[in-house]
């Protein structure tokens, strides 16, 4: 294997990874973080090639990991000599920060989850290898289009999609019903969203709660025919006219249709929880966490595509499984058996219904297993069914700091009475500079 140079690893490590929290899970919980890494043997008796598997996330995603490399380990691993250990590291953010560190240490792990956007950073650093020659064309046909576009970087493929997300609308069908709204049917559109936001309050509760994520504008934005950058990623458009309209129609919805800002995540899960806000977005991967809060407090929950107003498209998020680039020999091809069982059709079906997270396959969609799981759960089946509009992220490597920067353009319009256009205007003057 070509030696990766000083200079690769230097880039890797001031690169910024563009790691944000639309596409993750909760981070509480207390899972174990090891699956089946003691005594074990290989089925002729030698000791097994011995793996380092990382991942992100707690609850039901730290269950989905811990069962998939045991499984793997009962099953395939037994019978190759492959022995995996699973190890939690945090969020995206906390995993990719380590990576980094513990390449340069030479301890890294030989397979690890990463979050979509980061893939070209950790790619041009030399941290991760192209694996297009361990996963079969007829596999990387089977995944969906859209979450493809994060998988490759200059052609070559580094990333086979894992836990993948869009984000998608959940809203309280309880509170939906007693204001007299239907509960089977959320907002399809801006308009709608703001009509039945308005006329939430007269229950005296919030209509549609939100905050300052980027992941969540990117939806909307995208929604508008907008984005946040062009599409080479080297400068920022979240100014342009889409992207204006978008910050003015959820500053009106503030002052006019019964909408709430909330100054972070923790405080509108709070308000979820509590029914004191009808509607919010956040990726499909919360929905199991979701449907056992909504059980655990006493209302239901329904799922509805971001609401559009030109047309219907969002991005997708979670993250891809990729190979550091230091494996070689055995221990490479040990670790091409891991990515492909985490990612086959059955995998991927476990991974649906444990998790939330998109079934990532085409082919799987008549499973009996999903059929009987969207009959009992349709909420599931919102998000199989945006998928058809879901498109990449934008890889640049300043975007995480960037996009720092947007967000907190947009807390200042949603909270002060700055002028919109010259604020956007400003910000991405500032934004421009960092992706240039």
């Amino acid at each position: 294997m070509k030696k990766k140079t000083a200079t690769c690893i230097l880039a890797a490590l001031t690169a910024v990874s563009a790691c944000l929290s639309g596409c993750s899970g909760n981070t509480s919980g207390n899972v174990s973080t090891a699956a089946g890494s003691t005594g074990a043997v290989s089925e002729d008796g030698s000791n097994p090639i011995q793996l380092t598997y990382w991942y992100s996330w707690q609850d039901k995603i730290a269950e989905n990991n811990v069962e998939r490399i045991q499984e793997f380990n009962d099953t395939v691993g037994k019978e190759n000599g492959i022995q995996v250990t699973a190890e939690y590291q945090g969020t995206y953010d906390d995993l990719h920060s380590k990576l980094k560190s513990a390449f340069v240490a030479n301890e890294e792990p030989d397979v690890c989850v990463m979050e979509i956007a980061s893939i070209k950073s950790f790619a041009d650093g030399g941290i991760i290898q192209p694996i297009q020659d361990m996963v079969a064309k007829e596999d990387v046909d089977d995944f969906y289009p859209g979450l493809m576009e994060n998988c490759y970087v200059d052609g070559a493929l580094y990333g086979v999609p894992y836990l993948r997300s869009t984000p998608v609308l959940y809203y309280n069908k309880t509170l939906f019903e007693k204001a007299g709204l239907d509960p089977e049917k959320g907002p399809s559109d801006w308009e709608e969203l703001a009509a039945m936001s308005g006329q939430l309050a007269d229950i005296g509760v919030s209509g549609y709660g939100f905050i300052s994520d980027i992941w969540i504008f990117e939806a909307f934005l995208r929604s508008n025919s907008g984005d946040t950058v062009n599409k080479d990623w080297t400068q920022a458009t979240f100014n342009s006219q889409p992207g204006v309209e978008m910050a003015q129609y959820f500053k009106e919805g503030i002052t006019d249709n019964n909408f709430k800002y909330y100054s972070g995540k923790d405080a509108l899960t709070t308000d979820e929880v509590n029914q004191k806000v009808a509607m919010w977005v956040t990726s499909t991967a919360n929905l199991s966490n979701n449907l056992q809060l909504a059980s655990d407090n006493g209302y239901e929950i329904g799922t509805a595509f971001i609401p559009k107003n030109t047309q219907n498209k969002v991005p997708t998020g979670g993250c891809n499984l990729v190979m550091t680039s230091r494996l070689e020999g055995k221990e490479k091809e040990a670790a091409a058996l891991l990515i492909n069982f985490m990612t086959s059709k059955d995998s991927a079906v476990k991974n649906h219904i444990k998790t939330g997270y998109l079934p990532t396959r085409q082919s799987i969609g008549s499973d009996e297993r999903l059929v009987e799981l969207y009959e009992e759960t349709p909420q599931y089946r919102v998000a199989l069914e945006q998928l058809q509009y879901g498109s990449g992220r934008p890889m640049a490597q300043a975007y995480s700091e960037m996009t720092k920067t947007y967000q907190d353009a947009i807390d200042k319009i949603m909270t002060t009475d700055v002028d919109i256009r010259t604020a956007l205007n400003e910000c991405a003057s500032a934004c421009d500079s960092l992706l240039k």
